[in-house]
């Protein structure tokens, strides 16, 4: 085994493992554990098993989304649920408490396993088996083949020192973002009803420069619906729409072509086609600066630097990989941010004076510096995305025998721990249904470079939340690899919105589809006034 594989314990880690099997051990001498069989939940048929439980109007689950399925799983059953016998698919059990989400997590092992996204894995193994045959990927892959790819990504990625060198472009796109929104405006201030789509223009023009090392145009005024970079968006949207289909109930779609699977793989074929002769044309970039250049006097780039670790294959895949998982996740979470602040007009103004101090000109160069000071900011944005996160659950395959909530889960079952339970329970956030960006200060916001509210964070200070009840990023070695990108872009993004305009929202509470990746159904017609100071 590479010792480049194995993750090293972070502070505290080891110490809470052995406190974990600490009391499990005592769990262990005081109760009984029960067996797997025990375990509640909806009860299989014979021959069909569960499937039945997905089909409208007949099974529990029928119809319903995501959200709708937890809520019900944890009313009906309680805080323990297994979902067994589904053709196709391992065992499900759901777990609805924190303690059972840190007792998963801990036990994952070096190289995590996931359950596979069944539908981008048949269409990358079987339908173009020709292209992506032989190259890594972090997003299908399990085992020791995900550790290898994981461990070539991982430094191109997330290193500190890597990400800062992005802060002055993505500025730039930024930017020009907030001017375009400055003159899309109506007459009454307010943005258009199809912004979320101006958003995914800003999400992939943003990702894609640390993918590509370029811009890909997707501001540009009037982009054609034809335009290869609205086909990228709406191939990813109709992707991830669809995919709830493809991964929840029984994989029909692998004997008949169903309507969903044919729009997915569909969307997935013009992903590749648009995005191969971008990666391409970096490469090409790339390969000729090396031949004008080859003392490599140079600071290489993302997809530089992954190419310099991996083959041609690999890197292009990978920066597939990073422009599919970037565009909808940002868009959504810079949405429900700039609705949240709208909604708490005093937390928005405490947002504002802390940006009049780090950026006392609406133009004022960002830096890596201005961005660490920036935090009521990241209050601001992890708060948001507590009470409306992106995605409902995580999820790993047990690689060893665990003991959770009292029941014994042997192997290769598929642990669905949604998070979407704890945004609103008092027991875990104080104050739960309260937008308090104060309750992830750190420090009491009573100095004169502090800003927040000193009685909000009294308020919540007491009552620290599990650690393992927020996970928007996951956990472990394969959390999220586009974090500090991802938390790079929406934090300069939204600290130029707020600095220049006053958000506010006249519509009411928006609604969201619960699918895989949670996306805003209603139209999002911010209000921006522009500020004065």
């Amino acid at each position: 085994m590479s010792l480049a594989l194995v993750p090293r314990c972070s502070s505290g880690c080891c110490r809470r493992s052995v406190a974990l099997m600490s009391r499990s051990l005592a769990t262990a001498r005081n109760e009984a554990i029960k067996s797997y069989d025990e375990i509640p939940g909806p009860k299989p048929l014979p021959l069909i098993g569960n499937a039945y439980q997905f089909v409208p109007f007949i099974g529990e689950l029928g119809g319903m989304q995501i959200d709708d399925i937890h809520k019900y799983m944890y009313k009906t059953y309680g805080p323990i649920v297994k979902l067994s016998k589904i053709p196709g698919r391992s065992d499900l059990v759901f777990c609805y408490r924190p303690e059972d989400v840190e007792t998963v997590f801990r036990n994952e092992g070096p190289w995590p396993h996931r359950e596979t996204l069944q539908g981008i894995d048949h269409f990358r193994s079987v339908l173009r088996k020709d292209f992506y045959e032989g190259g890594g990927s972090i997003l299908t892959e399990n085992g020791q083949q995900w550790g290898e790819s994981r461990s070539k990504v991982n430094q191109p990625m997330m290193q500190p020192r890597i990400s800062r060198k992005y802060v002055p472009p993505i500025a730039d796109v930024a930017q020009e973002f907030v001017d375009i929104m400055r003159n899309i405006r109506d007459e009454k201030e307010e943005l258009p009803a199809n912004f979320n789509n101006e958003l995914y223009k800003w999400a992939l023009e943003s990702i894609a420069f640390v993918a590509l090392d370029a811009r890909l145009g997707c501001l540009a005024p009037n982009l054609a619906p034809e335009s290869e970079q609205q086909r990228i968006i709406d191939a990813v949207n109709i992707a991830l729409d669809k995919m709830f289909d493809m991964e929840v109930g029984p994989p029909f779609w692998k004997i008949i072509k169903t309507p969903a699977a044919k729009k997915f793989f569909d969307s997935l074929e013009v992903f590749l086609e648009v995005t191969v002769k971008y990666v391409q044309a970096a490469i090409d970039r790339y390969e000729a600066r090396r031949r004008e250049t080859p003392d490599g006097d140079w600071e290489p780039s993302v997809l530089e630097r992954l190419l310099a670790r991996t083959d041609v294959k690999t890197a292009s895949i990978m920066a597939q990989d990073m422009m599919f998982a970037g565009i909808d996740t940002t868009s959504y979470s810079t949405a429900i941010t700039m609705f949240t602040l709208a909604r708490n007009q005093g937390k928005q103004e405490i947002l504002f004076q802390e940006l009049k101090r780090v950026l006392p000109k609406k133009d004022t160069p960002f830096n890596d510096e201005r961005l660490e000071e920036m935090r009521y900011l990241k209050a601001v944005i992890k708060e948001s995305m507590r009470v409306m996160p992106i995605v409902s659950a995580n999820s790993r395959n047990t690689v060893k025998e665990v003991v959770i909530s009292n029941y014994r889960i042997p192997v290769g079952v598929s642990v669905v721990m949604p998070n979407t339970m704890y945004r609103f329970s008092d027991g875990i956030y104080p104050q739960a249904k309260r937008f308090l960006p104060e309750r992830w200060l750190k420090a009491r916001p009573d100095g004169a470079e502090r800003v927040g509210s000193t009685e909000d964070f009294d308020a919540v200070s007491h009552g620290k939340h599990h650690p393992f009840a927020f996970l928007p990023f996951g956990f472990g070695p394969r959390s999220c690899v586009g974090k500090r990108f991802a938390e790079m872009e929406m934090e300069i993004l939204l600290a130029k919105i707020v600095r220049n305009f006053k958000v506010d929202y006249k519509y009411g509470d928006i609604s969201f589809n619960s699918r895989i990746i949670n996306t805003v159904k209603d139209p999002m017609k911010f209000k921006l006034t522009e500020r004065m100071e």
